[in-house]
């Protein structure tokens, strides 16, 4: 909100957030980018897709997923953790 009350526009919360990361001597990420790696993080969690859209403001959760949570190949190690033991590979002996 803005001194008498009004909700901030865009602009404005943008402007307000970067200004608070400098404050608390963060690095600055865009909103844009910090939603992502939010509702990514929830996602890998564990977190349900119903409850991700909820997060996210959005009543498709097919939506939420496809649009916010794209898996990288960093997001596959603990799949192939998982498969190796089918395997017999003890990892914790390769490093």
């Amino acid at each position: 909100m803005d001194e008498i009350g009004r909700p901030l526009n865009t602009r404005q919360l943008r402007e307000y957030a970067y200004r608070l990361m400098r404050r608390l001597g963060l690095r600055q990420v865009r909103l844009y980018d910090a939603r992502h790696a939010v509702l990514k993080a929830l996602a890998l969690s564990g977190v349900s897709d119903v409850i991700l859209a909820a997060w996210a403001g959005h009543t498709n959760a097919a939506f939420t997923k496809r649009k916010y949570v794209q898996i990288e190949a960093e997001d596959m190690r603990d799949a192939a953790a998982a498969l190796d033991v089918f395997h017999g590979v003890d990892r914790k002996a390769l490093t």
